[in-house]
């Protein structure tokens, strides 16, 4: 009897504390949600103000290719086996992105560059360089040691942390491959393509006639976006596309989005 009371006072304490894990991890979704105090997501008051929409965004939204477009960048073609297919996008007020210390002025320049573009892009985020705790790292590796982190055929990779659902991303780490990019426009492309991974969009394009379209090509050889991938950025980083949202739901709100540039006409 006494090891039939212990079998049962074990089992229930496993049970007390698997439901004292998941009610931890659903307590800090709800924290860093729209639901909570509002204090770890900015998002516009009102749904969108017109008079902030790039013209191009506004005439390309609606249209049949840049649905398309829209998908194949936002969402991976290989995921693992099992794996949802959803949006996961930054939902803080400030995403800080750390450089290593001996970065070249040079790259730093062009990375300061790519985040104050990526805040005129959008409103509901500040990235900012440097500043408070990071949560995009980049590392730039020696070919070895990337090898040995990556594997070969690729010269950069991005990982990523995120929620299925709010707050959507938690962490990005960049690493860069230094050994096999002989060109300071090399390294910019490589950077360019894993900043656009780490702020959410993980899609690639494969086709050549994307290859000067698209950072997201899969050999990208672009330093800028093209204002096809900033009308990404835009509509991604608007209150009708949310962390959380499968491909079909995403659509619909590029749709809503495209209903509300009409209107503003």
């Amino acid at each position: 009897m006494r090891l039939i009371g212990r079998l049962l006072v074990t089992a229930l304490s496993i049970a007390v504390l698997a439901l004292a894990v998941y009610g931890g991890v659903r307590a800090v979704e709800w924290v860093w949600s729209r639901d909570a105090l509002g204090l770890f997501v900015r998002e516009p008051a009102e749904p969108l103000s017109i008079e902030t929409l790039d013209p191009y965004t506004r005439k390309v939204a609606g249209k049949r290719w840049f649905g398309d477009y829209f998908t194949t960048m936002v969402f991976s073609q290989t995921s693992a086996p099992g794996s949802p297919r959803i949006v996961a996008k930054w939902q803080r007020t400030t995403v800080a992105i750390k450089l290593p210390g001996d970065t070249s002025p040079e790259i730093r320049r062009y990375m300061g560059g790519l985040v104050r573009r990526l805040d005129r892009l959008q409103d509901q985020v500040d990235f900012e360089l440097g500043g408070g705790r990071p949560l995009i790292t980049v590392e730039f590796l020696d070919h070895a040691t990337y090898v040995r982190r990556n594997g070969t055929g690729s010269v950069g990779n991005t990982r990523t942390r995120y929620f299925q659902g709010p707050p959507g991303l938690i962490r990005a780490r960049i690493t860069v491959d230094t050994g096999t990019q002989d060109t300071t426009d090399e390294l910019k492309s490589t950077l360019i393509h894993e900043l656009t991974h780490a702020i959410g969009l993980s899609g690639h394009f494969s086709s050549t006639a994307d290859r000067r379209r698209s950072v997201m090509y899969e050999a990208n050889t672009l330093t800028s976006w093209s204002q096809s991938d900033a009308a990404v950025i835009r509509v991604l980083y608007s209150p009708f596309v949310r962390s959380g949202m499968s491909p079909a739901a995403a659509g619909a709100g590029v749709k809503r989005y495209a209903k509300a540039a009409r209107a503003g006409e």
